[in-house]
C-alpha cells in the first residue's frame, strides 16, 4: 500500500473519530433529555478523543517524514497543509491542558473542541481529498501525448532511451520487473498507479514525481519538455 493511501485511510479514520468526539461532547451539553447516561458519553468522548489523538501524532509524523523527503520543493499547498495540522495540535494540547490542570478556563474547552474539529476537516479536505480529485480528473496518458506518426513514435522513444539510460537505468530497471535501487519501471505505464505515491499512473503524475519526487528519489528540475516527451514514450513502450 502507497504512502499516500496509507495517509488517506487514517486521516479518514482520524476526521470520523473527531466527529464522534465532538457529536458525543454536544450531545452530552446541549440537549435537555439525554437518553444516554452522562457517565457513557464522557467514557465515548474520551474513547475517541484519545483515537484522535493517537492518529494525530501518527499523520503528524508521517507528515514531517514525507517532508524531509521531499525538502526544499514542497508545495504551497503542502506548505499551508502542515501550518494548518499544527495549529489543529497546538489548539488541541491546549485544551487537554485546560480540562487536566487549568479547570477554571474549562468553559472554553468545548469552544476549542469544536475549533478542533473544524481545523480538522480543512486539513484532511486539503490533503486527501485533493488527492483523490486529482486522481479522478488527471488527464490519462495515452491521451496527453500528441504524436504525428508511428515512425515520429519511434524516434522519440529511441531518443527516450538515451535518455533514460543516462539518467534512469542506474536505479530502475526497463526489461524485469526485479527492484534495483528503486522500482522496475517495464509496463509503468500498463499500470493503474505509480509505485511509490500510488497515484494515477499519467503524464502528468509522472512528471510531478520527476520534478518533485517522494522519498528518496533525486529531483530532475532541468528536463526540457522535449526531452520528458522523448523520456514518456519510450517509458509507454516499455
Amino acid at each position: 500500500m502507497s504512502f499516500f493511501i496509507t495517509k488517506l485511510i487514517l486521516g479518514t479514520i482520524f476526521f470520523f473519530s473527531g466527529l464522534a468526539a465532538t457529536l458525543t461532547m454536544l450531545f452530552l451539553m446541549g440537549r435537555a433529555e439525554k437518553k444516554t447516561s452522562p457517565a457513557t458519553l464522557r467514557k465515548l468522548h474520551k474513547f475517541f478523543g484519545f483515537i484522535f489523538f493517537l492518529l494525530l501524532l501518527v499523520l503528524g509524523f508521517m507528515g514531517m517524514r514525507y517532508w524531509v523527503s521531499v525538502g526544499d520543493d514542497i508545495s504551497t499547498r503542502a506548505v499551508m497543509h502542515a501550518l494548518l495540522a499544527l495549529s489543529l495540535f497546538i489548539i488541541f494540547i491546549t485544551k487537554i491542558a485546560i480540562v487536566q490542570f487549568f479547570k477554571q478556563f474549562l468553559k472554553m474547552a468545548p469552544t476549542l473542541g469544536l475549533i478542533v474539529f473544524c481545523l480538522s476537516f480543512v486539513v484532511i479536505a486539503i490533503s486527501g481529498k485533493f488527492y483523490v480529485l486529482r486522481g479522478y480528473y488527471t488527464t490519462p496518458a495515452s491521451e496527453t501525448i500528441q504524436t504525428s506518426s508511428s515512425g515520429r513514435i519511434q524516434e522519440r522513444a529511441e531518443e527516450g532511451k538515451e535518455i533514460y539510460d543516462t539518467k534512469c537505468l542506474s536505479c530502475h530497471a526497463a526489461d524485469t520487473d526485479e527492484k534495483k535501487i528503486g522500482p522496475s519501471l517495464r509496463g509503468l505505464f500498463k499500470k493503474g498507479s505509480l509505485p511509490h505515491t500510488g497515484n494515477p499512473t499519467t503524464v502528468e503524475n509522472v512528471k510531478m514525481q520527476l520534478i518533485r519526487p517522494v522519498l528518496t528519489m533525486p529531483a530532475f528540475k532541468d528536463f526540457t519538455e522535449q526531452e520528458l516527451a522523448n523520456l514518456f514514450a519510450y517509458l509507454q513502450m516499455l
